[in-house]
């Protein structure tokens, strides 16, 4: 090859490696926008940005979010839409904060939230698109809003994409007779109009459940479940509709027994990780839930016995407001952080939004980054069992339940029908482990009596009835008729009115029947509304013991 050769080669080569170390870096992918619409739940009632770091699984999430730009609906229907600002609370705050965090830390950046909502509003009404003029004219301000903000964006040369409506709306048109019924009319016209209007005919609509763990779900439960209903009918009618359950969320309870409105700081928090993961699902970015399994089957040996305890119940059982984090706090208490790998466990959580798919090792499960009662009693019952014996604990809770819902006979104003779930769910766990080649028996049932029917009159009044009844149909159902149950009393510091009626009708249901014991909970540490970390630790313990004790 001649020099004349060797040099275009060379000049060539040169000239390519310039091109490349030249070339345009990836464009940058469209901005994600989305509308968070509603009422005062949308809003952020109640919910106090200077309590954020009291939860450990949302320490920071009050921080600004640089890189999620926010606007939202000014006060004033006349006033100017306001600039993108970076994602922070201003005063109270939804779900905003942390459905942002949770699709940043997915890498679904960039983000742009939208924020319209007014409190005390209707579909009916308020945000009805051929009614303009009445109300608090919320559909064409809305409307004004997105494009507005939209343009802005156009403008700053941001490239997006309208990528969905979070919506949480519905206890004033749920308190209405005459509203409640017409609610899957108009919530499917605001949902096609508004599509229509922003050019948007595959947008997403992402339907946040009114919590079943507010006042009305116990005054209004006959409304609240036409409620459900009417909703039901518009997740059925639109395909592009999803469904996000709540009623598994930590709720507001004022200190002083007030009725129950509002999630709260804590529920908002859950609440807006609830609503991501619904997204996250939607585009296949869901983290994945860890497989807890036995990896080399039960840790039981062959055709030995193995004692069944069923837990149940609802807040206290479930276990809001205590956290895993703080587990470590306490330190007779401080390995149940860990699994306890020879104590079997199955669960349903929240109404079924988490359950087991098989047995696995007791521990934290990462539901919430709460826990129940079921950490420290499972280790003391596990202490107290033979070596050669199995302990296995099947736990059912729904955190916003009445006692209603729990009526063997079903209730019409439900669509729970949680002791058939429940009493099906614990035969499938038992079932399961006879298959298997054991002997097992069910030696107790453990309950945490209902907060919400301790604070209803109405309920506190039935409560004993409905216990004792409860009692009868599962020793009858389970065929156990002497079958024992330990229930845990309302603690006295607890806000509810009615807690010395609830707890002296539980007491008498135990002199008059020796299989029931009733737990004395004055002593326990107790906060607010809840037990807390410590308080549920150790009212876990006193519920082993009164096995032990018997």
């Amino acid at each position: 090859m001649g020099n004349r050769h060797r040099w275009a080669l060379l000049a060539a080569t040169i000239g390519l490696s310039m091109h490349v170390a030249t070339a345009a870096p990836p464009e940058k992918p469209p901005t994600r926008v989305f509308l968070f619409a509603g009422q005062s739940n949308m809003v952020g009632a109640d919910a106090d940005a200077a309590r954020i770091d009291d939860y450990p699984e949302f320490v920071g999430a009050g921080a600004p979010q640089k890189d999620v730009l926010f606007t939202y609906l000014p006060e004033d229907a006349q006033a100017a839409v306001p600039k993108w600002g970076p994602l922070r609370p201003r005063g109270p705050f939804g779900p905003e904060l942390t459905f942002a965090r949770r699709l940043t830390s997915q890498g679904c950046g960039p983000l742009a939230i939208i924020k319209s909502a007014v409190g005390g509003t209707t579909v009916a009404v308020d945000w009805n698109p051929d009614a303009p003029e009445k109300g608090q004219k919320l559909y064409p301000r809305t409307i004004r809003l997105v494009k507005e903000a939209l343009a802005k964006l156009k403008a700053r040369g941001v490239r997006y994409r309208l990528e969905g409506v979070v919506w949480h709306q519905g206890e004033n048109d749920m308190l209405d007779q005459a509203l409640c019924p017409q609610y899957a009319a108009g919530l499917e016209k605001l949902i096609g109009r508004l599509r229509a209007d922003l050019a948007a005919p595959d947008l997403k609509w992402y339907l946040a459940e009114v919590s079943e763990k507010g006042i009305w779900g116990m005054d209004n439960r006959g409304q609240l479940g036409m409620l459900r209903r009417e909703q039901e009918k518009i997740l059925r009618a639109d395909t592009l509709v999803r469904f996000v359950p709540t009623s598994h969320l930590a709720f507001e309870v004022m200190g002083d027994g007030q009725p129950h409105y509002h999630f709260g700081t804590q529920g908002q928090l859950q609440l807006g990780e609830a609503c991501a993961d619904a997204y996250l699902r939607e585009i296949d970015r869901e983290t994945p839930v860890t497989d807890r399994r036995f990896p080399d089957g039960l840790p039981v040996a062959p055709r030995g016995r193995i004692r069944l305890f069923v837990l149940a119940g609802q807040r206290t059982m479930e276990g809001e407001d205590a956290h895993v984090a703080e587990i470590t706090d306490h330190a007779a208490f401080s390995a149940l952080a860990r699994d306890q790998p020879k104590v079997l466990f199955q669960y349903s959580l929240g109404g079924g939004v988490r359950t087991s798919p098989d047995w696995e090792p007791l521990g934290p499960v990462g539901f919430l980054g709460s826990f129940g009662p079921e950490l420290s009693f499972g280790a003391r019952i596990r202490a107290a069992t033979p070596p050669g014996e199995g302990v296995a604990i099947v736990k059912f809770t729904h955190s916003g339940a009445q006692g209603p819902d729990w009526s063997p006979e079903g209730s019409v104003e439900s669509h729970r029908d949680l002791y058939r779930r429940w009493l099906d769910f614990v035969r499938g766990a038992r079932d399961d482990l006879i298959q298997r080649g054991f002997d097992v028996r069910i030696e107790g049932i453990v309950w945490t009596t209902g907060e919400n029917d301790t604070f209803f009159p109405p309920y506190a009044q039935q409560h004993s009835q409905l216990i004792k009844h409860l009692v009868e149909k599962t020793r009858a159902d389970l065929d156990q008729p002497q079958l024992r149950w330990v229930i845990a009393a309302q603690h006295g510091k607890s806000p509810w009115g009615n807690v010395v009626a609830v707890n002296e009708g539980l007491e008498g249901l135990a002199r008059a029947d020796a299989g029931i014991v009733v737990i004395d909970t004055s002593r326990l540490p107790y906060l607010q509304a809840q037990y807390g970390t410590e308080g549920t630790l150790r009212l876990g313990a006193a519920m082993a013991k009164a096995f032990a004790d018997r």
